[in-house]
């Protein structure tokens, strides 16, 4: 039976989605390019969003952003997932102990998304926020997950999402990819050397469920000047510390299943 789609519906999940990865809030005319709208229908749906509170105008009126009621729906969610509460302590004291920034991310779709972060004492400017979506082959969190993947998963997600160079560090060739992930699957700690970001080196290790599979890996960032003069090692053996307890309290055993 084929499936029908609402299609009003779909072009205002459309408008969220644009707002959603816009840097900056946008006019209709703007978004309607984006997705190919007219801008009459933009202004239509736009008007619902904002009567809702999903969407709310800024600058003169004239430009929209998300609202208020998309954050509460995605903290509901997020505060939903069990490895979120269990890991929220563990991510606090890591980040205390090293005084760097740590996250938590889930799989998506052949991406990462970041669902938590404990901040350090440190300002630091980085791509990385709650909510927002990273390629899993130059990311060391991203790394760490398919570090767990059979092959042919991997290739599968390469092909389809492709192998973006972001910086000149940045890994474009699969067989050096791979060569990678079967030393982070020995050692359980990945390491991205400014292959994301320049400036900044970040350390991964996958966190498992009761039935030994990754569902999300942590991570520790910060400048590479910094991570380098703490040590690349300590920082790795205290974050695979941290996943190692996420993991237990999510009822993985180590010594029986790895």
């Amino acid at each position: 039976m084929t499936e029908k789609y609402v299609q009003t519906l779909e072009r205002s999940l459309d408008v969220l989605e644009v707002l959603a990865h816009a840097e900056e809030p946008l006019g209709v005319t703007e978004i309607g390019n984006r997705i190919q709208l007219h801008k009459s229908t933009v202004h239509r749906i736009l008007q619902t969003l904002c009567y809702r509170g999903y969407v709310e105008r800024t600058k003169g009126n004239e430009h929209y952003q998300l609202g208020i009621k998309i954050v509460e729906l995605g903290i509901r969610f997020f505060n939903d997932l069990e490895i979120r509460k269990v890991a929220g302590p563990v991510l606090n004291d890591l980040a205390k102990l090293l005084n760097e920034v740590v996250h938590l991310v889930l799989p998506d779709d052949g991406e990462i998304v970041y669902i938590d972060k404990a901040e350090s004492s440190h300002v630091v400017s980085m791509h990385s926020k709650v909510g927002r979506r990273a390629p899993m082959h130059c990311t060391a969190v991203g790394k760490a997950i398919l570090s767990t993947l059979p092959e042919e998963e991997v290739r599968h997600i390469l092909e389809v999402k492709g192998m973006t160079r972001y910086t000149p560090n940045t890994i474009v060739d699969p067989e050096v990819l791979f060569k990678e992930l079967k030393g982070i699957r020995e050692s359980k700690i990945s390491v991205e050397k400014e292959e994301n970001e320049i400036g900044i080196i970040c350390l991964g290790t996958p966190v498992f469920d009761y039935s030994g599979r990754a569902i999300g890996a942590i991570s520790v960032s910060g400048p590479a000047s910094r991570i380098q003069e703490k040590g690349i090692e300590r920082i790795g053996q205290e974050m695979k510390k941290a996943g190692e307890e996420v993991s237990a309290k999510l009822g993985f055993n180590y010594f029986q299943k790895l």
